[in-house]
């Protein structure tokens, strides 16, 4: 509805050009009934009709299927009823001459009567043929149609590239947004299985807990991954999930914090929009043979979501800072298609710690 309104209020407006540039216009709706400008006015209704029919219809469904025949068929069979329709609405007026000034009345005192006025019944003058008006040519009728029809053509063309162009940039950014959902990469999955693995092998207590948690991680993935936006509540244990996963690897060699504070109930968030963050975090911030240190707090207040994430940045992973910066390129820009104005991100990397500080407007 939001989208119509626009042009609710914008053809009435339309309308009145023609009636208040009219010279017949005296500030009444008398001009209505003069026949030049009941053509006038006939054709730009006509004009602003064409422009949506050619928007909505004749482009999308004949020209962007590429039916160039029909499409042109359509558009000369539009442009004759615009040539022609006015005339035949008008046609009793088409051969008699009617002034806008001509006088309604009786002739004054001692006028003489005109012998080229039409006599009260109507006949013509004899040995007088009918005499088109000025604009009655067939070359003035499509003269007078085809600059209006014209630029509406042009108009409604030009609004539908657009249109496609923002479609096509539309759909490029979902699929760019696709790409970014699916970043739980394979080989984070292919180390949780070995993980698994290696725990039934042992005959962990912790392996029936493992394999758990990785079915509730790929079933989220396969469940959530084609919504835009998912329950913050539903994300958070996803997240909670993917932790408990990657804590399997550490072997309890980690420090390891999370908190979590706030309610998070009846929020919606994007989803996977965090788990890169913690990826990230495990992939470049933990070495069972350093002092390895990763803290999680997540904090709801008032429909903002404030996310915090630290980590130390060890060693044996140092030569992988450039991909850690195509995935952090790569979330800022999700979060930019995402969250316009609704988001702040602070990342520090001094090279030894990895600080992030995101906070996301959830309203």
């Amino acid at each position: 509805m939001k989208k119509l309104w626009p042009h609710i209020i914008l053809i009435p407006l339309l309308l009145t050009i023609p009636v208040v540039s009219s010279p017949d216009f005296d500030g009444t709706l008398s001009v209505f009934r003069v026949s030049p400008f009941q053509r006038e006015f006939i054709r730009f209704v006509l004009v602003i009709i064409f422009f949506y029919i050619n928007l909505n219809i004749f482009l999308p469904k004949l020209y962007g299927r590429k039916k160039y025949g029909i499409f042109a068929f359509c558009i000369i069979l539009s442009f004759g009823i615009m040539v022609f329709l006015p005339y035949y609405l008008t046609s009793q007026n088409i051969f008699i001459s009617e002034p806008s000034s001509m006088r309604m009345g009786p002739p004054e005192m001692g006028a003489l009567p005109d012998s080229n006025m039409p006599s009260p019944r109507g006949d013509m003058p004899p040995n007088r043929n009918p005499v088109p008006r000025n604009d009655g040519s067939y070359y003035q009728m499509i003269f007078a149609s085809a600059l209006p029809f014209l630029f509406s053509f042009l108009s409604s063309l030009f609004i539908y590239r657009n249109m496609e162009k923002k479609e096509l940039e539309r759909s490029k950014a979902r699929a760019e947004l696709l790409n970014l959902k699916y970043q739980l990469q394979p080989h984070f999955l292919f180390n949780i299985l070995n993980s698994v693995y290696s725990l039934a092998l042992m005959k962990s207590d912790d392996t029936p807990n493992g394999i758990l948690k990785l079915s509730n991680v790929m079933r989220y993935v396969v469940q959530e991954s084609s919504k835009d936006f998912v329950e913050l509540n539903r994300e958070i244990e996803y997240l909670k999930d993917y932790i408990a996963l990657q804590l399997i690897r550490t072997d309890n060699s980690l420090d390891f914090t999370y908190a979590e504070e706030g309610n998070t109930e009846n929020l919606q968030i994007a989803p996977f929009i965090l788990v890169n963050f913690i990826e990230n975090a495990f992939k470049y911030g933990f070495n069972a043979e350093e002092n390895s240190k990763i803290s999680i707090k997540i904090t709801v207040k008032e429909k903002t979501l404030d996310f915090h994430i630290f980590n130390h940045i060890v060693s044996r992973n140092t030569a992988g800072d450039n991909s850690l910066k195509i995935g952090m390129k790569n979330t800022v820009e999700h979060l930019k298609q995402v969250y316009p104005e609704k988001h702040s991100l602070d990342i520090r990397n001094d090279g030894k710690s990895f600080d992030v500080n995101l906070k996301i407007d959830l309203s």
